[in-house]
């Protein structure tokens, strides 16, 4: 039931909305000003309408802007988020959003600046020592800020605001860090040490790493019948993905873009082809121990290779080995520079690295770009004698 209380010329109309997590009265409120015309009558009558029309507006989810942006930000994860996103994208995001709530969640959706952004940009830049919250770089304070805007961009597209606060918001990146990748004399001894000491399982996972690009998840979820071993080609459609809530799930890529096929060199599945003998010998070796399943890359009893495994997996072989170790995202930054150095254009790059955007690539990939164009620019000049 709504209740009504004259302040001034106006009036506020107030709907109790239930309880939430902690046994707190969620209550959301409207303010409407009556035409200066209205007869007492007119105005009695078309206030009580406004009460109902907002009493049911309330009931079927509707929420001013005067609420909380914790409140709000639970409806737009209901409502947008959790139907759109990936679970591994979700528990990304219910991560960060327990950071914000605990910055700006207690503030009133209408009430939150470009100040504020700023301040908050500010908080997560530093840290909070007193409650374990270590300093953020800029990549990651930009996946924070992100949220925070598309949770605001989803109460404009309810009219609910007019304006988002954090489209003026400045993010300081700094110098941008060289990618740490082996250079090409370095992959070239990682390769000979892993095909004498590592395991076939992992043999032929880093050589796919290094010649494709995949993603970790993706070489995770790579099934046989994604192998073409007649035309050399393989084909992304799924990735395995790991979180704390679920453990291992199977979903689909990162992006539309991310399902892909790629034609490999026959070196790489003349490794493939002992991987799958290999599993047949397991078989018969292990008998009812061994399960069955369809993925590319298991693990010592048949069942899945967890998408961290070959991670920690490589720490220790790099420290057993005396190479320097680097981590697997590292051979997908490899891949795509070998590729640039070739003379592969950005389309090209992206579609190789499953890139929504062309700019994405761009992106991620400038420095490299910039060198081969200059490499470019001299051979050109090689040609020609200027005096």
């Amino acid at each position: 039931m709504a209740t009504i209380r004259q302040r001034g010329n106006s009036y506020q109309i107030r709907v109790s909305c239930g309880y939430d997590a902690d046994g707190n009265q969620v209550e959301q409120s409207m303010t409407w000003k009556p035409d200066k015309k209205m007869t007492p009558k007119q105005l009695e009558k078309e206030l009580n309408r406004q009460a109902v029309i907002f009493e049911e507006a309330c009931a079927n989810g509707y929420i001013t802007s005067a609420v909380k942006f914790s409140v709000f930000s639970d409806q737009w994860i209901e409502d947008y988020a959790k139907p759109k996103y990936k679970k591994t994208t979700m528990y990304k995001m219910e991560h960060i959003k327990k950071r914000i709530d605990e910055e700006i969640g207690h503030k009133r959706l209408d009430k939150i600046t470009p100040r504020d952004i700023q301040a908050l940009i500010k908080t997560l830049k530093n840290g909070n020592e007193a409650k374990g919250y270590k300093p953020m770089a800029a990549k990651t304070i930009k996946n924070y800020i992100s949220y925070v805007s598309t949770v605001f961009e989803y109460a404009i597209r309810l009219d609910m605001m007019s304006r988002n606060p954090c489209t003026r918001a400045n993010i300081s990146t700094g110098k941008a860090k060289e990618r740490d990748i082996y250079t090409l004399e370095e992959a070239q001894v990682f390769i000979d040490t892993l095909v004498e000491k590592a395991s076939l399982v992992y043999q032929c996972y880093f050589i796919l790493a290094i010649y494709s690009g995949f993603r970790r998840g993706e070489l995770s979820g790579l099934t046989w019948d994604n192998v073409d071993f007649i035309n050399h080609i393989i084909t992304i459609d799924k990735a395995l993905y790991y979180t704390k809530a679920e453990g291992i799930v199977l979903d689909t890529p990162k992006t539309e873009t991310s399902q892909r096929s790629l034609k490999l060199p026959e070196i790489v599945f003349g490794y493939l082809h002992k991987l799958k003998d290999f599993y047949a010998d397991e078989v018969l070796r292990l008998g009812t121990k061994w399960e069955e399943n369809n993925f590319v890359f298991r693990n010592e009893f048949g069942g899945v290779l967890s998408p961290l495994s070959p991670n920690s997996w490589l720490h220790k072989f790099c420290e057993r080995e005396g190479l320097r170790y680097v981590n697997i995202h590292s051979f997908r930054h490899l891949n795509a520079s070998l590729l640039i150095d070739s003379g592969a254009s950005v389309k090209t790059v992206q579609a190789c690295m499953g890139h929504s955007m062309a700019s994405t690539t761009l992106n991620i990939y400038a420095h490299s770009f910039r060198r081969s164009q200059a490499i470019a620019s001299e051979a050109v000049a090689e040609n020609f004698n200027l005096l």
